[in-house]
């Protein structure tokens, strides 16, 4: 595949495969025809703010040692409405989850996938948050884990009983 960066439309459009997921609430997951390594993102809406998001995102954190959490993006069109991103497993077994920024806060192991090197990337970083230019830097927060949301709980109901907590 010779596309890299912002394209037309109609390069990406030509090379749609068979869909892959359409569970997506604003977008559609398609194989790209003859390169197995690769998937097409559509949005499903105008101005395709998934999409644009994972682009500068990507291009952001390009050169830091965070930009190997992400799953890669190759090229997108110019609406945004197509995306070529980096195709990995979608079932991550038992692997354990990495920390993520905190500015990543829709975290879902379905947003998770499994690279050939073993690595778990985030495939869906769409609606991540952050203020542009400054995510590389931001810190990682470990992913939640059952202890860790039981002990939340807990010192919330602690709170709660203090009426300290706000709601």
């Amino acid at each position: 595949m010779d596309l890299h960066g912002k394209v037309a439309e109609a390069a990406i459009a030509a090379l749609i495969g068979e869909v892959i997921s359409e569970r997506g609430q604003t977008r559609i997951i398609y194989a790209l025809d003859g390169d197995d390594d690769w998937v097409i993102k559509e949005g499903r809406s105008a101005p395709y703010a998934a999409n644009a998001t994972e682009w500068e995102v990507w291009s952001e954190l390009q050169g830091s040692e965070m930009a190997d959490l992400f799953a890669e993006c190759r090229a997108v069109s110019t609406s945004y409405r197509y995306l070529i991103m980096r195709r990995l497993k979608p079932d991550i077994g038992s692997a354990p989850k990495p920390s993520l920024p905190a500015w990543l806060t829709d975290r879902k192991v379905s947003g998770l996938g499994l690279a050939s090197d073993g690595s778990i990337k985030v495939v869906d970083y769409g609606a991540a948050g952050g203020v542009p230019g400054e995510r590389a830097d931001a810190p990682l927060n470990p992913w939640p884990n059952l202890g860790l949301i039981d002990e939340m709980a807990k010192w919330r109901a602690i709170l709660d009983e203090n009426g300290d907590a706000s709601a």
